[in-house]
Protein backbone atom coordinates (compact mmCIF):
# COMPACT_ATOMS: atom_id res chain seq x y z
CA UNK A 1 0.00 0.00 0.00
CA UNK A 2 2.93 2.01 0.31
CA UNK A 3 4.82 4.04 -2.59
CA UNK A 4 8.07 2.29 -3.66
CA UNK A 5 11.06 3.65 -2.48
CA UNK A 6 13.73 5.48 -4.46
CA UNK A 7 17.14 6.92 -4.11
CA UNK A 8 19.29 9.86 -5.33
CA UNK A 9 22.42 8.79 -7.45
CA UNK A 10 25.32 10.81 -8.93
CA UNK A 11 27.47 9.31 -11.01
CA UNK A 12 30.61 11.37 -12.00
CA UNK A 13 31.69 9.60 -15.05
CA UNK A 14 35.12 10.50 -17.71
CA UNK A 15 33.56 11.77 -20.99
CA UNK A 16 35.22 9.02 -22.76
CA UNK A 17 32.68 6.58 -21.11
CA UNK A 18 29.63 9.11 -20.98
CA UNK A 19 27.94 7.72 -23.79
CA UNK A 20 28.33 4.12 -22.38
CA UNK A 21 27.21 5.23 -19.04
CA UNK A 22 24.10 6.36 -20.26
CA UNK A 23 23.41 3.63 -22.87
CA UNK A 24 23.87 1.48 -19.88
CA UNK A 25 21.65 3.07 -17.68
CA UNK A 26 19.13 3.39 -20.54
CA UNK A 27 19.30 -0.73 -20.84
CA UNK A 28 18.43 -0.76 -17.11
CA UNK A 29 14.94 1.15 -18.24
CA UNK A 30 14.01 1.95 -14.60
CA UNK A 31 16.12 5.55 -13.87
CA UNK A 32 15.17 8.98 -14.11
CA UNK A 33 17.24 11.74 -15.11
CA UNK A 34 17.57 14.41 -12.64
CA UNK A 35 18.52 18.05 -14.76
CA UNK A 36 20.99 20.21 -13.16
CA UNK A 37 18.49 22.83 -13.38
CA UNK A 38 16.33 20.67 -10.98
CA UNK A 39 18.86 19.20 -8.76
CA UNK A 40 18.45 22.57 -6.07
CA UNK A 41 15.98 24.63 -7.36
CA UNK A 42 19.08 27.15 -8.80
CA UNK A 43 18.54 27.85 -12.53
CA UNK A 44 21.80 27.35 -14.51
CA UNK A 45 23.08 26.86 -17.95
CA UNK A 46 24.45 23.63 -18.67
CA UNK A 47 27.84 23.01 -20.55
CA UNK A 48 27.61 20.17 -22.60
CA UNK A 49 29.78 17.78 -22.54
CA UNK A 50 32.09 17.19 -25.80
CA UNK A 51 30.39 15.94 -28.81
CA UNK A 52 32.85 13.38 -30.20
CA UNK A 53 32.42 10.05 -28.82
CA UNK A 54 34.37 6.54 -28.90
CA UNK A 55 30.82 4.79 -30.45
CA UNK A 56 30.49 3.27 -33.48
CA UNK A 57 26.73 3.81 -35.64
CA UNK A 58 24.04 6.26 -34.82
CA UNK A 59 25.79 6.83 -31.46
CA UNK A 60 28.62 8.54 -33.45
CA UNK A 61 27.06 10.95 -35.10
CA UNK A 62 27.16 14.70 -34.28
CA UNK A 63 24.00 16.42 -32.56
CA UNK A 64 23.73 18.40 -35.86
CA UNK A 65 23.32 15.66 -38.06
CA UNK A 66 20.87 13.51 -35.52
CA UNK A 67 18.47 16.43 -35.40
CA UNK A 68 18.35 16.54 -38.82
CA UNK A 69 17.61 12.43 -39.77
CA UNK A 70 15.02 13.12 -36.88
CA UNK A 71 13.49 15.71 -38.82
CA UNK A 72 13.61 13.53 -41.54
CA UNK A 73 12.36 10.39 -40.61
CA UNK A 74 9.42 12.31 -38.82
CA UNK A 75 8.80 14.09 -42.30
CA UNK A 76 8.77 10.49 -43.88
CA UNK A 77 6.49 9.24 -41.18
CA UNK A 78 4.16 12.39 -41.41
CA UNK A 79 3.42 11.93 -45.12
CA UNK A 80 3.92 7.91 -45.95
CA UNK A 81 2.33 6.48 -42.58
CA UNK A 82 -1.14 7.27 -43.48
CA UNK A 83 -0.35 5.83 -46.95
CA UNK A 84 0.65 2.26 -45.32
CA UNK A 85 -1.49 -1.11 -45.04
CA UNK A 86 -1.05 -2.21 -41.97
CA UNK A 87 -0.65 -6.12 -41.96
CA UNK A 88 -4.02 -6.96 -39.45
CA UNK A 89 -5.06 -3.61 -39.62
CA UNK A 90 -4.23 -0.86 -36.80
CA UNK A 91 -5.58 -2.89 -33.99
CA UNK A 92 -2.60 -5.00 -34.93
CA UNK A 93 -0.51 -2.04 -34.88
CA UNK A 94 -1.64 -0.76 -31.63
CA UNK A 95 -1.74 -3.97 -29.84
CA UNK A 96 0.30 -6.66 -31.79
CA UNK A 97 3.62 -7.69 -30.76
CA UNK A 98 6.75 -5.60 -31.92
CA UNK A 99 9.55 -6.98 -34.10
CA UNK A 100 12.71 -8.05 -31.61
CA UNK A 101 15.80 -5.64 -33.12
CA UNK A 102 18.81 -5.15 -31.55
CA UNK A 103 20.14 -2.05 -31.29
CA UNK A 104 23.25 -3.25 -33.67
CA UNK A 105 21.10 -4.11 -36.47
CA UNK A 106 19.49 -0.96 -36.16
CA UNK A 107 22.38 0.89 -36.36
CA UNK A 108 23.64 -1.66 -39.62
CA UNK A 109 20.26 -0.77 -40.61
CA UNK A 110 20.89 2.89 -40.24
CA UNK A 111 24.08 3.04 -41.78
CA UNK A 112 22.41 0.94 -44.98
CA UNK A 113 19.70 3.77 -45.01
CA UNK A 114 19.96 6.97 -47.46
CA UNK A 115 17.72 8.76 -44.67
CA UNK A 116 18.42 12.05 -46.02
CA UNK A 117 18.11 11.25 -49.80
CA UNK A 118 14.54 9.42 -49.10
CA UNK A 119 13.44 12.92 -47.35
CA UNK A 120 14.51 14.40 -50.05
CA UNK A 121 12.18 12.17 -52.48
CA UNK A 122 9.28 12.07 -50.04
CA UNK A 123 9.77 16.25 -49.79
CA UNK A 124 9.76 16.53 -53.87
CA UNK A 125 6.72 14.28 -54.54
CA UNK A 126 4.45 15.90 -51.25
CA UNK A 127 5.35 19.46 -52.99
CA UNK A 128 4.35 18.07 -56.78
CA UNK A 129 1.31 16.70 -55.25
CA UNK A 130 0.28 19.96 -53.40
CA UNK A 131 1.07 21.99 -55.93
CA UNK A 132 -0.66 19.97 -58.47
CA UNK A 133 -3.61 20.21 -56.20
CA UNK A 134 -3.36 24.03 -56.03
CA UNK A 135 -3.37 24.45 -59.78
CA UNK A 136 -6.62 22.17 -59.85
CA UNK A 137 -8.15 24.47 -57.24
CA UNK A 138 -7.32 27.56 -59.33
CA UNK A 139 -8.25 25.77 -62.70
CA UNK A 140 -11.98 24.73 -60.86
CA UNK A 141 -12.38 28.79 -59.93
CA UNK A 142 -11.70 29.89 -63.30
CA UNK A 143 -14.31 27.34 -64.64
CA UNK A 144 -16.78 28.34 -62.36
CA UNK A 145 -16.04 32.20 -63.06
CA UNK A 146 -16.29 31.51 -66.42
CA UNK A 147 -19.39 29.36 -66.86
CA UNK A 148 -22.05 31.95 -66.81
CA UNK A 149 -20.12 33.28 -69.88
CA UNK A 150 -20.44 30.38 -71.80
CA UNK A 151 -22.68 31.82 -74.28
CA UNK A 152 -20.63 34.87 -74.69
CA UNK A 153 -18.68 35.02 -78.33
CA UNK A 154 -16.14 37.23 -77.54
CA UNK A 155 -12.38 36.36 -76.82
CA UNK A 156 -11.48 37.33 -73.31
CA UNK A 157 -8.11 38.94 -73.60
CA UNK A 158 -10.23 42.26 -74.11
CA UNK A 159 -11.30 41.78 -70.63
CA UNK A 160 -7.82 40.37 -69.27
CA UNK A 161 -5.69 43.14 -70.40
CA UNK A 162 -7.63 45.28 -73.76
CA UNK A 163 -5.82 46.83 -76.65
CA UNK A 164 -4.77 50.62 -76.58
CA UNK A 165 -8.00 52.07 -77.15
CA UNK A 166 -10.66 49.06 -76.53
CA UNK A 167 -11.07 47.58 -72.73
CA UNK A 168 -13.82 45.69 -70.90
CA UNK A 169 -14.63 44.88 -67.45
CA UNK A 170 -16.73 42.14 -65.93
CA UNK A 171 -18.58 41.94 -63.05
CA UNK A 172 -21.61 40.88 -60.40
CA UNK A 173 -24.83 42.98 -59.73
CA UNK A 174 -28.02 42.64 -58.38
CA UNK A 175 -30.55 40.68 -61.28
CA UNK A 176 -32.87 43.43 -60.41
CA UNK A 177 -30.58 46.15 -61.75
CA UNK A 178 -30.01 44.58 -64.64
CA UNK A 179 -31.64 46.84 -66.81
CA UNK A 180 -30.91 49.51 -65.62
CA UNK A 181 -27.28 49.06 -65.93
CA UNK A 182 -27.88 48.39 -69.60
CA UNK A 183 -29.88 51.34 -70.28
CA UNK A 184 -27.53 53.74 -68.83
CA UNK A 185 -24.23 51.77 -70.53
CA UNK A 186 -26.01 51.96 -73.41
CA UNK A 187 -26.93 55.86 -73.20
CA UNK A 188 -22.49 56.55 -72.38
CA UNK A 189 -21.31 54.46 -75.36
CA UNK A 190 -23.28 55.85 -77.97
CA UNK A 191 -23.20 52.31 -80.18
CA UNK A 192 -19.17 52.29 -79.74
CA UNK A 193 -19.09 48.97 -77.24
CA UNK A 194 -21.38 46.55 -76.23
CA UNK A 195 -22.72 44.53 -73.00
CA UNK A 196 -23.06 41.16 -72.24
CA UNK A 197 -25.65 40.15 -69.21
CA UNK A 198 -25.46 36.72 -68.48
CA UNK A 199 -28.91 34.11 -67.61
CA UNK A 200 -30.77 34.25 -64.64
CA UNK A 201 -33.35 32.69 -63.24
CA UNK A 202 -36.30 34.29 -61.02
CA UNK A 203 -34.65 32.60 -57.75
CA UNK A 204 -31.21 34.28 -58.13
CA UNK A 205 -30.53 37.66 -56.45
CA UNK A 206 -27.72 38.01 -58.51
CA UNK A 207 -26.10 37.95 -62.25
CA UNK A 208 -23.01 38.62 -63.83
CA UNK A 209 -22.38 41.24 -66.74
CA UNK A 210 -19.44 42.16 -69.73
CA UNK A 211 -19.00 45.13 -70.47
CA UNK A 212 -16.91 46.26 -73.28
CA UNK A 213 -15.99 50.21 -74.29
CA UNK A 214 -13.49 52.73 -75.12
CA UNK A 215 -10.85 52.67 -72.77
CA UNK A 216 -11.50 56.67 -72.83
CA UNK A 217 -14.56 56.47 -71.39
CA UNK A 218 -13.47 54.13 -68.35
CA UNK A 219 -14.26 56.61 -65.77
CA UNK A 220 -17.48 57.36 -66.37
CA UNK A 221 -19.18 53.87 -67.16
CA UNK A 222 -17.26 52.41 -64.01
CA UNK A 223 -19.14 55.73 -62.08
CA UNK A 224 -22.85 54.60 -64.03
CA UNK A 225 -22.68 50.88 -63.35
CA UNK A 226 -21.64 51.65 -59.90
CA UNK A 227 -25.10 53.42 -59.31
CA UNK A 228 -26.92 49.80 -60.72
CA UNK A 229 -24.65 47.83 -57.62
CA UNK A 230 -21.97 46.78 -60.30
CA UNK A 231 -18.85 45.22 -58.55
CA UNK A 232 -15.89 45.03 -60.78
CA UNK A 233 -14.12 41.19 -60.88
CA UNK A 234 -10.82 40.85 -62.09
CA UNK A 235 -10.18 38.24 -64.74
CA UNK A 236 -7.61 35.93 -64.50
CA UNK A 237 -4.37 36.75 -66.81
CA UNK A 238 -3.61 33.92 -69.40
CA UNK A 239 -7.26 33.58 -70.49
CA UNK A 240 -7.03 34.66 -73.85
CA UNK A 241 -10.22 32.75 -75.99
CA UNK A 242 -14.06 32.71 -75.81
CA UNK A 243 -15.16 31.45 -72.21
CA UNK A 244 -16.32 27.75 -73.90
CA UNK A 245 -13.04 27.28 -75.68
CA UNK A 246 -11.39 28.38 -72.32
CA UNK A 247 -13.84 26.25 -69.81
CA UNK A 248 -12.97 23.27 -72.27
CA UNK A 249 -8.91 23.41 -72.64
CA UNK A 250 -9.02 24.25 -68.11
CA UNK A 251 -11.44 21.42 -68.00
CA UNK A 252 -8.84 19.10 -69.79
CA UNK A 253 -5.69 20.36 -68.03
CA UNK A 254 -7.86 19.53 -65.10
CA UNK A 255 -8.56 16.02 -66.11
CA UNK A 256 -4.66 15.77 -66.65
CA UNK A 257 -3.86 16.83 -63.57
CA UNK A 258 -5.75 14.11 -62.16
CA UNK A 259 -3.89 11.54 -63.56
CA UNK A 260 -0.83 13.52 -62.80
CA UNK A 261 -1.81 13.48 -58.80
CA UNK A 262 -3.21 9.65 -59.19
CA UNK A 263 0.46 8.72 -60.44
CA UNK A 264 2.22 10.14 -57.79
CA UNK A 265 -0.28 9.10 -54.93
CA UNK A 266 0.71 5.63 -56.86
CA UNK A 267 4.55 6.42 -56.48
CA UNK A 268 3.60 7.54 -52.88
CA UNK A 269 1.92 4.46 -52.49
CA UNK A 270 4.88 2.28 -53.22
CA UNK A 271 7.43 4.39 -51.51
CA UNK A 272 5.47 3.95 -48.28
CA UNK A 273 5.00 0.26 -48.81
CA UNK A 274 9.07 0.44 -49.50
CA UNK A 275 10.18 2.77 -46.75
CA UNK A 276 7.66 3.14 -43.52
CA UNK A 277 8.53 -0.25 -41.98
CA UNK A 278 12.85 0.43 -41.71
CA UNK A 279 11.90 4.46 -41.36
CA UNK A 280 10.13 3.21 -38.11
CA UNK A 281 12.64 1.17 -36.81
CA UNK A 282 14.99 4.00 -37.52
CA UNK A 283 13.31 6.92 -35.88
CA UNK A 284 12.73 4.51 -32.41
CA UNK A 285 16.77 4.29 -32.83
CA UNK A 286 16.91 7.79 -33.38
CA UNK A 287 14.50 8.78 -30.56
CA UNK A 288 16.55 6.77 -28.02
CA UNK A 289 19.83 7.90 -29.24
CA UNK A 290 18.96 11.83 -29.01
CA UNK A 291 17.61 10.62 -25.67
CA UNK A 292 20.82 9.32 -24.59
CA UNK A 293 22.32 12.43 -25.95
CA UNK A 294 20.13 14.54 -23.89
CA UNK A 295 20.52 12.52 -20.78
CA UNK A 296 24.66 12.63 -21.19
CA UNK A 297 23.88 16.96 -21.25
CA UNK A 298 21.41 17.31 -18.44
CA UNK A 299 24.16 17.59 -15.72
CA UNK A 300 26.80 19.35 -14.96
CA UNK A 301 30.43 19.07 -17.20
CA UNK A 302 34.21 19.81 -17.01
CA UNK A 303 36.81 19.96 -19.23
CA UNK A 304 36.79 15.72 -18.66
CA UNK A 305 34.03 14.78 -16.44
CA UNK A 306 30.50 14.73 -16.41
CA UNK A 307 27.86 14.58 -13.33
CA UNK A 308 24.60 12.80 -14.06
CA UNK A 309 21.86 13.04 -11.18
CA UNK A 310 18.95 10.15 -11.22
CA UNK A 311 16.65 8.55 -9.46
CA UNK A 312 16.27 4.97 -9.14
CA UNK A 313 14.33 2.26 -7.34
CA UNK A 314 15.75 1.35 -4.46
CA UNK A 315 15.10 -2.44 -5.58
CA UNK A 316 17.11 -1.54 -8.81
CA UNK A 317 20.42 -0.35 -6.79
CA UNK A 318 22.08 -3.47 -7.36
CA UNK A 319 21.38 -3.89 -11.01
CA UNK A 320 22.39 -0.16 -11.68
CA UNK A 321 25.95 -1.29 -9.83
CA UNK A 322 26.56 -4.14 -11.83
CA UNK A 323 25.73 -2.56 -14.74
CA UNK A 324 28.52 0.62 -14.27
CA UNK A 325 30.91 -2.48 -12.88
CA UNK A 326 32.93 -2.72 -16.25
CA UNK A 327 33.65 1.11 -16.20
CA UNK A 328 34.00 1.85 -12.13
CA UNK A 329 38.00 2.90 -12.88
CA UNK A 330 36.27 5.91 -14.86
CA UNK A 331 33.36 6.56 -12.65
CA UNK A 332 32.19 7.30 -9.24
CA UNK A 333 28.77 6.48 -7.92
CA UNK A 334 27.02 8.20 -5.00
CA UNK A 335 23.73 6.64 -3.44
CA UNK A 336 21.36 9.07 -1.15
CA UNK A 337 17.88 9.23 -0.11
CA UNK A 338 15.85 11.84 -1.62
CA UNK A 339 16.79 15.41 0.21
CA UNK A 340 14.05 17.23 1.99
CA UNK A 341 11.91 19.20 -0.58
CA UNK A 342 12.54 17.17 -2.98
CA UNK A 343 9.91 15.53 -5.45
CA UNK A 344 10.90 12.21 -6.16
CA UNK A 345 9.21 10.19 -9.07
CA UNK A 346 6.17 8.16 -7.48
CA UNK A 347 6.51 4.50 -8.55
CA UNK A 348 3.42 2.54 -7.32
CA UNK A 349 4.53 -0.87 -5.83
CA UNK A 350 1.18 -3.19 -5.70
CA UNK A 351 1.10 -6.82 -5.46
CA UNK A 352 0.07 -8.90 -8.24
CA UNK A 353 -3.93 -9.09 -7.94
CA UNK A 354 -4.28 -5.29 -7.76
CA UNK A 355 -2.07 -4.16 -10.34
CA UNK A 356 -4.87 -3.95 -12.90
CA UNK A 357 -6.42 -0.82 -11.17
CA UNK A 358 -2.74 0.59 -11.04
CA UNK A 359 -3.77 3.06 -14.19
CA UNK A 360 -6.98 4.20 -11.92
CA UNK A 361 -4.93 5.68 -9.26
CA UNK A 362 -2.75 7.34 -11.78
CA UNK A 363 -5.75 8.74 -13.88
CA UNK A 364 -7.15 10.30 -10.58
CA UNK A 365 -4.02 11.89 -9.23
CA UNK A 366 -0.89 9.78 -8.00
CA UNK A 367 -0.02 10.24 -4.02
CA UNK A 368 2.93 11.90 -2.72
CA UNK A 369 5.75 10.42 -2.24
CA UNK A 370 5.50 10.04 1.57
CA UNK A 371 1.67 9.60 0.87
CA UNK A 372 -0.48 6.09 0.89
CA UNK A 373 -1.11 4.21 -2.38
CA UNK A 374 -4.55 3.77 -2.27
CA UNK A 375 -4.92 1.40 -5.10
CA UNK A 376 -5.18 -1.77 -2.76
CA UNK A 377 -7.47 -0.14 -0.25
CA UNK A 378 -9.81 0.60 -3.16
CA UNK A 379 -9.96 -1.97 -5.71
CA UNK A 380 -12.20 -4.05 -4.06
CA UNK A 381 -15.10 -1.17 -4.32
CA UNK A 382 -14.08 -0.38 -7.82
CA UNK A 383 -14.82 -3.73 -8.68
CA UNK A 384 -17.88 -4.17 -7.25
CA UNK A 385 -19.36 -0.58 -8.30
CA UNK A 386 -18.27 -1.47 -11.88
CA UNK A 387 -20.41 -4.21 -11.30
CA UNK A 388 -23.52 -2.36 -9.80
CA UNK A 389 -23.63 -0.15 -12.28
CA UNK A 390 -23.13 -2.20 -15.76
CA UNK A 391 -25.17 -4.54 -14.01
CA UNK A 392 -25.75 -7.41 -16.83
CA UNK A 393 -24.60 -10.61 -16.85
CA UNK A 394 -25.12 -10.55 -20.98
CA UNK A 395 -23.06 -7.74 -21.11
CA UNK A 396 -20.50 -8.82 -19.24
CA UNK A 397 -20.17 -12.09 -21.30
CA UNK A 398 -19.63 -9.90 -24.27
CA UNK A 399 -16.98 -7.19 -22.84
CA UNK A 400 -15.41 -10.12 -21.27
CA UNK A 401 -14.65 -12.24 -24.46
CA UNK A 402 -13.32 -9.21 -26.23
CA UNK A 403 -10.65 -8.37 -23.43
CA UNK A 404 -10.11 -11.91 -23.19
CA UNK A 405 -9.55 -12.21 -26.80
CA UNK A 406 -7.32 -9.13 -26.44
CA UNK A 407 -5.22 -10.27 -23.85
CA UNK A 408 -4.53 -13.77 -25.24
CA UNK A 409 -3.88 -12.98 -28.96
CA UNK A 410 -1.47 -9.80 -27.83
CA UNK A 411 1.35 -9.71 -25.89
CA UNK A 412 0.80 -6.74 -23.73
CA UNK A 413 2.55 -4.85 -21.27
CA UNK A 414 2.85 -2.63 -18.45
CA UNK A 415 -0.33 -0.11 -17.89
CA UNK A 416 -2.17 -1.73 -21.30
CA UNK A 417 -2.05 -4.75 -20.00
CA UNK A 418 -2.91 -3.23 -16.69
CA UNK A 419 -6.45 -1.57 -18.49
CA UNK A 420 -7.16 -4.53 -20.23
CA UNK A 421 -7.23 -6.85 -17.01
CA UNK A 422 -9.64 -3.95 -15.32
CA UNK A 423 -11.85 -3.96 -18.03
CA UNK A 424 -11.60 -7.85 -18.17
CA UNK A 425 -12.21 -8.06 -13.89
CA UNK A 426 -15.19 -5.55 -14.30
CA UNK A 427 -16.77 -7.81 -16.68
CA UNK A 428 -16.40 -10.66 -14.39
CA UNK A 429 -18.01 -8.20 -11.80
CA UNK A 430 -20.74 -7.20 -14.31
CA UNK A 431 -21.70 -11.16 -14.54
CA UNK A 432 -21.73 -11.56 -10.72
CA UNK A 433 -24.03 -8.60 -10.29
CA UNK A 434 -25.97 -9.75 -13.57
CA UNK A 435 -26.42 -13.67 -11.89
CA UNK A 436 -27.82 -12.16 -8.53
CA UNK A 437 -30.27 -9.76 -10.06
CA UNK A 438 -31.36 -11.69 -13.01
CA UNK A 439 -30.02 -9.23 -15.71
CA UNK A 440 -28.84 -11.36 -19.01
CA UNK A 441 -29.37 -8.78 -21.67
CA UNK A 442 -32.17 -7.36 -20.13
CA UNK A 443 -35.34 -9.80 -19.81
CA UNK A 444 -34.01 -11.93 -23.35
CA UNK A 445 -34.34 -15.32 -21.06
CA UNK A 446 -37.18 -14.89 -19.80
CA UNK A 447 -38.75 -13.58 -23.16
CA UNK A 448 -37.32 -15.87 -25.37
CA UNK A 449 -38.67 -19.34 -25.55
CA UNK A 450 -35.54 -20.91 -26.98
CA UNK A 451 -33.72 -19.96 -23.35
CA UNK A 452 -36.83 -22.30 -21.49
CA UNK A 453 -34.24 -25.00 -20.56
CA UNK A 454 -31.87 -22.20 -18.49
CA UNK A 455 -34.64 -20.49 -17.02
CA UNK A 456 -34.74 -22.41 -14.00
CA UNK A 457 -30.79 -21.85 -13.35
CA UNK A 458 -30.64 -18.42 -14.49
CA UNK A 459 -33.93 -17.93 -11.64
CA UNK A 460 -31.98 -20.36 -8.92
CA UNK A 461 -29.01 -17.78 -8.09
CA UNK A 462 -31.48 -14.39 -8.41
CA UNK A 463 -31.28 -12.58 -4.62
CA UNK A 464 -32.87 -9.35 -5.91
CA UNK A 465 -34.76 -8.16 -8.78
CA UNK A 466 -34.11 -4.43 -8.97
CA UNK A 467 -36.89 -3.72 -11.45
CA UNK A 468 -39.31 -5.20 -8.97
CA UNK A 469 -37.73 -4.09 -5.73
CA UNK A 470 -36.01 -0.16 -6.34
CA UNK A 471 -35.48 1.03 -3.12
CA UNK A 472 -33.44 -1.95 -1.62
CA UNK A 473 -31.01 -2.21 -4.43
CA UNK A 474 -31.19 1.56 -3.72
CA UNK A 475 -30.85 1.14 -0.09
CA UNK A 476 -27.71 -1.55 -0.73
CA UNK A 477 -26.25 1.00 -3.51
CA UNK A 478 -26.20 3.98 -0.54
CA UNK A 479 -25.39 1.58 2.22
CA UNK A 480 -21.93 0.42 -0.15
CA UNK A 481 -21.07 3.83 -0.25
CA UNK A 482 -21.36 5.01 3.06
CA UNK A 483 -19.24 2.25 3.94
CA UNK A 484 -16.73 3.62 1.26
CA UNK A 485 -16.55 7.27 2.40
CA UNK A 486 -16.42 5.74 6.04
CA UNK A 487 -13.44 3.60 4.68
CA UNK A 488 -11.56 6.07 3.28
CA UNK A 489 -12.26 8.76 6.06
CA UNK A 490 -10.50 6.11 8.41
CA UNK A 491 -7.74 5.52 5.51
CA UNK A 492 -6.79 9.51 5.22
CA UNK A 493 -6.70 9.34 9.54
CA UNK A 494 -4.33 6.47 9.47
CA UNK A 495 -2.03 8.61 7.18
CA UNK A 496 -1.83 10.98 9.09
CA UNK A 497 -1.19 9.53 12.74
CA UNK A 498 1.53 7.64 10.46
CA UNK A 499 2.92 11.15 9.92
CA UNK A 500 2.32 12.59 13.28
CA UNK A 501 -0.46 14.51 12.29
CA UNK A 502 -2.27 14.31 15.66
CA UNK A 503 -4.31 17.51 14.95
CA UNK A 504 -5.51 16.30 11.09
CA UNK A 505 -5.83 13.15 12.20
CA UNK A 506 -8.12 14.00 15.32
CA UNK A 507 -10.13 17.16 13.70
CA UNK A 508 -9.98 16.69 10.15
CA UNK A 509 -11.07 13.04 9.96
CA UNK A 510 -12.19 11.87 13.20
CA UNK A 511 -14.36 15.00 13.51
CA UNK A 512 -16.02 13.70 10.19
CA UNK A 513 -16.40 10.36 11.26
CA UNK A 514 -18.04 11.00 14.60
CA UNK A 515 -20.45 13.46 12.81
CA UNK A 516 -21.08 11.18 9.75
CA UNK A 517 -21.72 7.63 11.93
CA UNK A 518 -23.67 10.08 14.31
CA UNK A 519 -26.18 11.00 11.98
CA UNK A 520 -26.66 7.28 10.87
CA UNK A 521 -26.81 5.84 14.12
CA UNK A 522 -29.44 8.82 14.62
CA UNK A 523 -31.26 7.75 11.68
CA UNK A 524 -31.54 4.41 12.73
CA UNK A 525 -33.09 4.88 15.89
CA UNK A 526 -35.81 6.98 14.12
CA UNK A 527 -36.88 3.53 12.57
CA UNK A 528 -36.42 1.90 16.31
CA UNK A 529 -33.74 0.37 15.80
CA UNK A 530 -31.94 -0.06 19.57
CA UNK A 531 -34.51 2.61 21.47
CA UNK A 532 -33.15 5.30 23.18
CA UNK A 533 -29.55 4.33 24.12
CA UNK A 534 -29.14 4.67 20.26
CA UNK A 535 -30.78 7.63 19.87
CA UNK A 536 -28.97 9.56 22.45
CA UNK A 537 -25.61 8.21 21.51
CA UNK A 538 -26.45 9.34 17.73
CA UNK A 539 -27.26 12.50 19.11
CA UNK A 540 -24.07 13.03 21.08
CA UNK A 541 -21.44 11.62 18.57
CA UNK A 542 -23.25 14.11 15.76
CA UNK A 543 -22.87 17.00 18.48
CA UNK A 544 -19.24 15.93 19.41
CA UNK A 545 -18.65 15.41 15.36
CA UNK A 546 -19.67 19.02 15.00
CA UNK A 547 -18.10 20.87 17.75
CA UNK A 548 -14.87 19.18 16.49
CA UNK A 549 -15.30 20.61 13.26
CA UNK A 550 -16.00 24.21 14.16
CA UNK A 551 -13.66 23.88 16.59
CA UNK A 552 -10.45 22.86 14.04
CA UNK A 553 -11.58 23.46 10.44
CA UNK A 554 -10.72 27.35 10.67
CA UNK A 555 -7.43 26.93 12.88
CA UNK A 556 -5.08 27.97 9.91
CA UNK A 557 -6.91 31.53 10.34
CA UNK A 558 -6.14 34.35 12.01
CA UNK A 559 -8.31 35.71 14.35
CA UNK A 560 -11.33 34.21 16.66
CA UNK A 561 -14.31 35.34 14.24
CA UNK A 562 -12.16 33.95 11.36
CA UNK A 563 -11.58 30.92 12.91
CA UNK A 564 -14.99 30.28 14.01
CA UNK A 565 -16.89 31.27 10.61
CA UNK A 566 -14.49 28.51 8.66
CA UNK A 567 -15.43 26.03 10.83
CA UNK A 568 -19.02 26.61 10.65
CA UNK A 569 -18.87 27.36 7.15
CA UNK A 570 -16.84 23.46 7.04
CA UNK A 571 -19.73 21.77 7.94
CA UNK A 572 -21.67 22.57 4.42
CA UNK A 573 -18.75 19.94 3.08
CA UNK A 574 -21.24 17.35 4.26
CA UNK A 575 -23.40 17.61 1.43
Amino acid sequence: MAVARVKRVRILSHHDILEDVVASLQALGCCEIIRSEESDGITRERSSPPSESTGSGTGSRGLPRLETDLSDSRFILRFLEPLFKEEGGMLERLLGPKPPVTISELNSMMEKTDLQGMAADARSLERRISEMRSEISQLSNHIQLLKPFKDLDLPMWIVSRGTEKLMGVMGTLPSSKSCSLKDSFLDIIEGQGDIYIAPYSEKEQETMAVLVFQRSLEQQVMESASLSGFSRVDCPQGIEDTPQEEIQRMTSLRETLYGSINKAESESLTMAAEWVPSVRKIYDLLVVVAARHDAGSSGESSEKVSSLDLWVPSDKIRELESSLKPYSTLLDVNIDDPRPGENPPIILDNPGWASPFSPLTKLYGMPSYDGIDPTVVMAPFFFLFFGMCLGDGGYGLVMGAFFLFALVRYRLSGDTRNFFMLLLLGSVSSILVGAVTGSWLGDMIDVFGVFEPIRALKNSVVMIRPMNDPITFLAISLALGVVQILFGILIAMWDAFRKGDIAGALGDQGGWLALIVGILVWGASSFGIGGNGVLFAGKALSAIGAITLVATQGRDKPGVIRKALSGILSLYNIT
